[in-house]
Parts: C-alpha cells; structure tokens; sequence
C-alpha cells in the first residue's frame, strides 16, 4: 500500500496515474484539504507534492518516485535498460527539471506581480518566461514529427509528465500555441485508461485537446 499526498492537477497527477497502470493499492490524500496539512508537512518538511510513502518511509520528487515505482513494478512505461531507457530518462528529466521550473517561475512572478494568467504577455518578465515554455513544446512538436510518443511508438512516463504539465496552459490560451502533432499526442496521452482514472479521481478536466 502507497500513500500518495497530492494536490488535483499537479504534477503529483503523473504518479497517481502511473500507480493506477501499474495496479498499485494506494490511498490518495488531497493536500488542499485543511485537516491535512499537518501530517503532509510532518511526512514532508518541503510541503511539496508529488510526496509518496513507500512502507513507512518518504520519497520525494517526481522523477524520483516516477522511476522508482516504474522499476520496481517493472511497467512498461519505462524500458529496462539500452537506448530506449535513457531516452525514457531524458524526456522525464526535461519534463521535471526544464519544462515544469519555467511554468513554476512564471506563476510565481504572476502572483508576485498581482496579474493574472491571461495577461502574462503583457509584462516583460512574464512574457519572456512565457517565451521560454513556448520553445520547449516547439521543441516536443519538433520531436514528433516522425512518432507518436518522445521515445517512438510506446508511452514512457515522460510522456505522463509532458501531459500533465501541458493542462497548466489553458489559462494562457493567447500565448501557449501547441502544433497540430503535439495536440495529436496529448489528446493521445492523456486518453489511455490509467490517465483518465486518474483525472476522474482527483475531478480534474482536460482541456489541451486536439
């Protein structure tokens, strides 16, 4: 049994799917809910999700847990070993660690600023971060021209991750343009089961869509 602190919509979504298709038991709890915050800051003092409690014990970042709990139940969204895995790894940790801090950095300078989403281009900070998130799915667009998923013809849990995050954007439909395969590859994604029991679960909506 895992226990799974999340809040709906974030990042923590693509653990909650991954233990879904793995056919994990595990006990979701929703961090935005008051009477739980004390033992989420007690199981992590960084009071950040993803946060998952494995026999005991915490394991925190996303990437971290997302590959533990791949290898551990040997799923399929994460190859064993060769080229195919580290390519899995690089499109995770471009998820985690490049594409996820800049939409962080950008809703933390909106909320500095006092100004809305919507309104992001309208600022020069903002606009820039902005700038920036956008090169990144040019990037993905540009890595889907010859295949259905970032490492060919089988979903990885980086793809998980890139699906996840790509749902922050309607707030900044002006701005955020996703190309025709990139929207082709999220509507794909974000349809498999695991994914859409997942978003049932935590009531979330997913509004990229092809």
């Amino acid at each position: 049994m895992y226990t799974l602190y999340y809040s709906p919509n974030a990042c923590s979504l693509a653990v909650h799917a991954l233990l879904i298709d793995i056919g994990a038991k595990y006990e979701l709890v929703n961090v935005k809910e008051a009477q739980n915050h004390d033992a989420f800051v007690k199981a992590n003092p960084r009071a950040m999700v993803p946060t998952l409690i494995v026999e005991g014990k915490p394991l925190y970042e996303g990437a971290a847990i997302l590959t533990y709990l791949a290898d551990t139940h040997r799923s399929t969204l994460l190859p064993v070993a060769g080229w195919e895995r580290a390519k899995a790894l690089e499109w995770l940790s471009f998820a985690n660690s490049t594409l996820h801090p800049k939409y962080g950095a950008l809703f933390a300078s909106l909320f500095k600023i006092g100004m809305s989403p919507a309104d992001a281009d309208k600022n020069p900070l903002t606009s820039a971060a902005l700038d920036g998130i956008q090169q990144c799915w040019d990037q993905v667009e540009q890595e889907l021209q010859s295949k259905q998923y970032m490492v060919g013809s089988e979903a990885t849990i980086g793809d998980i991750l890139l699906t996840v995050i790509a749902n922050w954007s309607p707030a900044m439909p002006r701005t955020i343009k996703f190309g025709p395969k990139t929207k082709a590859y999220l509507t794909r994604v974000s349809a498999l089961p695991s994914y859409q029991k997942a978003m049932a679960e935590e009531k979330v909506e997913y509004k990229v869509a092809a």
